[in-house]
């Protein structure tokens, strides 16, 4: 297990069918997800890193999808908790500020996780239809 962070390895963004696609995790990607992970003073979990084209088009991802690398180099990760009492909406929203804070270049939010990014081009913020806030009172 290569350890690119005190926090993350590089087996967690690596494409998950199993192509063996091999990717650089752009350093600024992972300076802000240390710094969310610092943070929030949980564990997070890559549910999406790397993607090659086809299992990028198998998972319905964006055609032009920053998970798919440029370069052999991958910008984007898909992010939640570790542990499923911290995966709900307060939780999630609180990963969303903390990746805005640290200025990720792209950023969505969804049901149980969000999308970060630090493409080299325009800032990009999206929510997904399903997401919702649930007030808690």
């Amino acid at each position: 297990m290569t350890k690119l962070s005190k926090h993350f390895s590089q087996s967690e963004f690596e494409c998950r069918c199993g192509c063996g696609c091999e990717v650089v995790v752009s350093s600024d990607l992972l300076e802000l997800l240390e710094e969310i992970r610092v943070s929030v003073r949980a564990p997070l979990r890559i549910t999406s890193g790397a993607r090659c084209k086809k299992h990028n088009a198998s998972v319905g991802g964006a055609k032009e999808s920053w998970h798919v690398p440029r370069d052999n180099t991958l910008y984007a990760a898909d992010v939640t908790y570790w542990h499923s009492r911290s995966i709900d909406t307060l939780g999630i929203f609180q990963l969303y500020t903390l990746a805005d804070m640290g200025h990720a270049s792209g950023l969505g939010i969804y049901p149980g996780w969000i999308h970060v990014d630090q493409r080299p081009t325009k800032r990009a913020r999206w929510i997904d239809k399903n997401w919702h806030w649930v007030d808690g009172s």
